[in-house]
């Protein structure tokens, strides 16, 4: 098939609202760069499942050209678009987005805002540092979805491997931010911090910020 014929089989599937099909052909074109001169202008079609499909199927042709793209969708007027960019980003462990995922935690949309915090969480350490800048926020839900990303990312080499949890240099601003949160006027923000510090047994322990 031509990358012509590709790309209609792509809006036919959409059109017929059947999901199912129409993933099973966005993951027949897992990998196809060659696609995205075609692709780029639907992002801005009026139909939203179209936009939607659309970042879906960039999310698995995979790469740094189609993460850019996917970038831009984190502003798109749709919800669930928005949603499947940052998940999208996440899942290709594109760091070069932590920033435009760091504001999505202060999006309109609280499923918007537990996305991105998905995806953050999923880019792992290199997202730390925006993480826990969100933390600090004023706003309750950025500082909510920051302290739950941030025990996902602390937490994740001990989940995968089944070990006990082990802290680097490099994780103290975020155990100390994490301290501080204990504080928080948030109940959830204190949750997470707690819930994570203890599961890194840190709640037993005197700790002395350096």
């Amino acid at each position: 098939m031509t990358e012509f014929d590709l790309i209609q089989a792509l809006l036919s599937a959409v059109a017929s609202g059947d999901d199912a099909a129409t993933e099973a052909t966005v993951q027949a074109l897992a990998g196809w760069q060659s696609l995205l001169p075609a692709l780029r202008p639907l992002l801005t079609d009026a139909d939203r499942d179209r936009r939607w499909w659309v970042v879906r199927t960039l999310a698995l042709i995979g790469g740094e050209d189609a993460a850019r793209l996917m970038i831009e969708c984190l502003t798109d007027d749709d919800e669930p678009t928005r949603c499947a960019a940052a998940l999208g980003l996440g899942e290709l462990r594109y760091s070069q987005a932590t920033a435009a995922l760091a504001a999505r935690l202060a999006d309109d949309s609280g499923w918007v805002r537990d996305c991105a915090a998905d995806a953050l969480a999923m880019l792992g350490e290199s997202a730390i540092v925006a993480v826990v800048e969100a933390l600090a926020d004023h706003r309750d839900g950025v500082r909510v979805r920051a302290a739950r990303a941030l025990g996902r990312i602390l937490l994740a080499p001990a989940s995968e491997a089944g070990a006990t949890p082990e802290i680097a240099r490099h994780h103290l601003p975020a155990i100390n931010a994490l301290f501080r949160a204990l504080n928080d006027p948030n109940r959830l923000v204190r949750h997470h911090a707690q819930q994570t510090l203890d599961r890194l047994g840190l709640l037993e322990t005197v700790w002395i910020a350096p």
